[in-house]
Order: C-alpha cells, then structure tokens, then sequence
C-alpha cells in the first residue's frame, strides 16, 4: 500500500513540475486579426484595417501590428516625429521616433489609447533631466551632443489602457 502512495506522489511531483515548467503562449492574434481584418471607422480620420490586421489613418499614415493582448485588444506601432508627442520637444522636429498605441473593439465600437503608463514618464523625465536643460516647464532644451537614439522610445507594456477614446463605429 505504501508502494502506490509513493508512486501517487511522484506522479503528482512530476505533473506538477509539468506545468510549472511548460510556460505556453496563449496568442491571441488571429482572434485580432478576424475582428478587424477588412472592417472601417468613417470618424474625423478615416481608420481602415488591412486583411493581416495593418491599420492605414486617412489612407497614408500605417500602423504596424505587433501583437494582440486579448481577443478584442491589439498593440500598434509606428514612426512619428517627436515634436507631435509632446509639446516640449517642438524644437526638434526632425528627430523620428517609434511609437506605440493600444486599439480596442468592444460592441462595434472602436476606442484607442492616449497615453502610457506613469511609470514611462518617469522614465522619460529622467532621460531629459540627464540629456538637457528645462528651462520651464514648456521649454526642454537638449545638450549639444545628444545621443537621440537613447530616447526611451515607449513598449507595449508601456501603454496605459484604462486611458482610451473612442473613435467610432467599426463596420
């Protein structure tokens, strides 16, 4: 009796190491895909999504897909100039820098994210406190040998999805 108690508990032992250690990916990216593929948002902008879940704002600007985090929710990328994120970098209007923004469908309606996490703009002040001055709290001015290509461009764990919009009917 002994014998089948101890086998019970290596099987046990062992099927929960199992799954322990099997660390599989739920990827909810086709569920994405499906929802939107095909489908469009008539608003201020015009918001159509390709058949591999691209987004194309107005017929030129894209947004790459990256990844979905849910069945109705998706993180999009895509390059801008730094002088459209925020207003103190009005100054340096060349400087190009990748993006993230979060897209939501929920009852046909289609929402977006404005803004990312706190503790992004933790990490951004403090890239700017250490590359240039505030000379108010409008004016950042940046040092003369800047290195642009350290600016904490924000991720997709960056993006704060309680902050969101609407933008209108998906169709």
């Amino acid at each position: 009796m002994q014998y089948i108690f101890i086998i019970a508990v290596i099987f046990l032992v062992i099927a929960v190491l199992f799954f322990i250690t099997n660390k599989r990916t739920i990827s909810f990216d086709k569920d994405w895909v499906n929802l939107v593929k095909n489908k469009k948002v008539y608003a201020d902008k015009n918001f159509v999504f390709q058949k591999d879940g691209e987004l194309i704002i107005d017929g030129k600007k894209k947004l790459n897909f990256i990844k979905a985090i849910s069945n109705n929710s998706a993180v999009y990328s895509h390059g801008d100039y730094i002088n459209k994120f925020m207003l103190v970098f009005s100054g340096y209007p060349s400087i190009k820098v990748t993006f993230m923004e979060g897209y939501i469908s929920e009852n046909g309606k289609l929402y977006y994210t404005y803004a990312y996490k706190k503790s992004y703009y933790d990490k951004l002040h403090l890239w700017m406190q250490k590359n240039g001055v505030f000379e108010s709290k409008e004016v950042w001015v940046a040092k003369k040998n800047i290195n642009w290509k350290t600016f904490p461009a924000p991720m997709s764990n960056d993006i704060n999805w309680e902050k969101r919009a609407p933008i209108g009917d998906l169709i």
